[in-house]
């Protein structure tokens, strides 16, 4: 029955009910039969093939599951800098890696109105210029609060979701000078900025102008109560509201230059002109703003949220006709004062600086020269940002087959027809090098390292979770596995079908990359400058550098782990291999 579909009267005539009912078991009974014919001749004509294929099936007789331990080449590849232009979410603060040194993020982004050719009214007064970057949180509590006799309101207690460590950073916002064009003038694509370009190329430029300073500026899970004053009466409040925790700054003359004469100037000043006509003309005159932050003693905290969420706001009053009569006076032709606000958001062009302090005994471990690319390394570090990953080699050696003859690893598993019921690599935690806890990566995730494209086992996962990220594609990328105190032991991701379809020839024995990821439902790829071997095979070989493509979700992540490679010296049991777990015949 469809139960969309509305029910009709039950009124019929029961000589129609009759026939129908006759008619319908006739067809039940016909049916019926003719299944039980098909069947019995079906099974009739098959049989003696029964028998024999009956033969093999059944109790295992002629098959057997077994396992293959394959030594894959793993090895590091450092980025010299990384694209953090059109990043999905942004980062700003400091983050102090208890393995991997300590990172700072600054932000450089483009803004523009939400609406063109204003019209600030008469006598337009700037009173105030809000800026607003709300953090990512939620809601753990909520109560009634008495305001007054006559008013009572809800409150709300949050839990701050994406902020690391607890300690005072120094931050700075101003007005940048630097022009972040939209189209690279040497290719005519899109203008990709990088984690370093910042500091080495304007820094001078996006510090124009100081707009507000903070010694000591440490995230609040506070709740903001917002007051709106009546512009026609000193201290009268008009309307209270309430609003999640976020990076609130009213800019104010504290600093040594004016800054609401700044803003009135550029803004309200400039009522009918070209510049705030259209938005190309207005990013070439208000060219944007600058977050920069600083450690204190060395240490920090570092914020995640969605920099197209913020506003700057001003706030400002203009004469207008009384004609509704709003003070009482009588008279409905006089002026009076009302509120305006002008918006800005933060769009187009957003850039995140990245300056780590990398470890000197990490840094020297993974430079490029000291990379065996053709036995594979102790360690692998995986680091978030402008960090690194590990480059895994799949079958690229040469075994003894069993005519003792060197063979392809490759080549060898093809020449076998197993039938791959599982594959997987399981990576173990170096926890004599790491710092176990929170600071470990959750997740960690694998892509195709020629196009960064995502493997067939993520596209099979039905565990996708668009909600909750760290529940999201746990049967391919595996989640941490931690031990009874909650150290990190080990990573989990299997490659069944992907495998099958190396060994089917569908697809490629491509290099895969490993890196860490801060959210494995993001699959875009940004690009990256790695220091390179030109051939990989000659240790000897110039290193140069050169373009290679890392996951965004690596890019936005801070974190970092070492994980165990498959030399020699690595404990047998944590060393690096692919499991494959599959059938073959008793008779190969």
């Amino acid at each position: 029955m469809n139960l969309q579909m509305p029910m009709k009267p039950f009124i019929k005539q029961r000589y129609w009910c009759n026939q129908n009912d006759l008619f319908m078991n006739l067809m039940n009974f016909l049916i019926k039969a003719a299944a039980i014919v098909v069947v019995a001749v079906t099974f009739l004509s098959c049989n003696d093939d029964f028998s024999n294929v009956g033969s093999e099936v059944i109790g295992d007789v002629n098959f057997q599951d077994k396992q293959y331990s394959a030594t894959p080449v793993a090895y590091n590849q450092k980025f010299d800098t990384v694209q953090t232009s059109f990043l999905p979410v942004n980062l700003l603060g400091v983050y102090n890696d208890p393995v991997y040194g300590q990172s700072s993020y600054d932000i450089l982004s483009q803004v523009q109105p939400e609406a063109f050719n204003p019209d600030f009214g008469e006598v337009a007064v700037l009173d105030s210029v809000v800026f607003n970057l709300p953090y990512f949180s939620t809601v753990t509590a909520t109560q009634q609060v008495q305001i007054d006799a006559n008013t009572t309101e809800t409150a709300s207690t949050f839990r701050l979701d994406s902020v690391y460590g607890n300690q005072p950073i120094k931050l700075s916002i101003y007005k940048s000078n630097y022009f972040l064009r939209d189209l690279d003038p040497t290719t005519n694509e899109r203008q990709i900025y990088y984690s370093n370009d910042i500091q080495s190329n304007f820094v001078d430029q996006v510090q124009s102008q100081l707009l507000y300073s903070n010694d000591s500026f440490i995230p609040s899970a506070s709740e903001i109560v917002l007051k709106q004053k009546d512009p026609n009466k000193t201290d009268s409040i008009v309307s209270r509201s309430r609003v999640a925790p976020g990076l609130r700054i009213v800019f104010s003359d504290k600093i040594s230059n004016d800054i609401r004469e700044l803003f009135k100037t550029q803004f309200l000043d400039k009522e009918n002109s070209a510049e705030l006509s259209n938005v190309n003309n207005f990013r070439n005159y208000f060219r944007g703003i600058y977050l920069k932050a600083e450690a204190i003693n060395n240490t920090g905290n570092l914020i995640y949220f969605n920099l197209t969420s913020a506003r700057i706001t001003l706030h400002y009053s203009f004469d207008k006709t009384d004609v509704l009569d709003e003070d009482g006076d009588g008279d409905r032709s006089d002026k009076v004062r009302d509120d305006g606000e002008y918006a800005l958001t933060f769009s187009n062009n957003i850039v995140n600086a990245i300056n780590t302090q990398l470890d000197p005994v990490i840094a020297e471990e993974l430079k490029t020269e000291n990379q065996d690319q053709i036995n594979g390394e102790r360690n692998l570090y995986l680091k978030g940002g402008d960090g690194s990953y590990a480059v895994i080699d799949l079958f690229n050696r040469n075994i003894t087959n069993e005519n003792g003859e060197e063979e392809n690893e490759l080549s060898f598993i093809k020449r076998q027809n197993w039938l791959v019921n599982d594959a997987s690599l399981k990576f173990y935690i170096d926890q004599d090098k790491v710092t176990s806890g929170d600071t470990e990566p959750e997740r960690i995730f694998i892509f195709n390292l020629e196009t960064g494209d995502i493997l067939v086992d993520y596209r099979f996962d039905a565990t996708i979770n668009e909600d909750f990220p760290v529940f999201s594609v746990i049967n391919h990328l595996g989640r941490i596995s931690r031990d009874s105190d909650k150290r990190g032991e080990f990573y989990k991701i299997s490659l069944t079908q992907h495998i099958i379809s190396v060994l089917n020839e569908d697809n490629d024995n491509v290099k895969l990359g490993l890196s860490v990821s801060q959210n494995v439902n993001i699959v875009g790829n940004a690009n990256g400058f790695t220091f390179t071997r030109a051939d990989e095979n000659n240790p000897d070989s110039e290193i140069t550098l050169e373009e290679k493509i890392i996951p965004f979700s690596s890019v936005i992540s801070h974190e970092g782990t070492i994980l165990y490679g498959n030399t020699d010296d690595v404990p047998l049991a944590k060393r690096l291999k692919l499991e494959i777990f599959y059938t073959e015949s008793k008779s190969n």
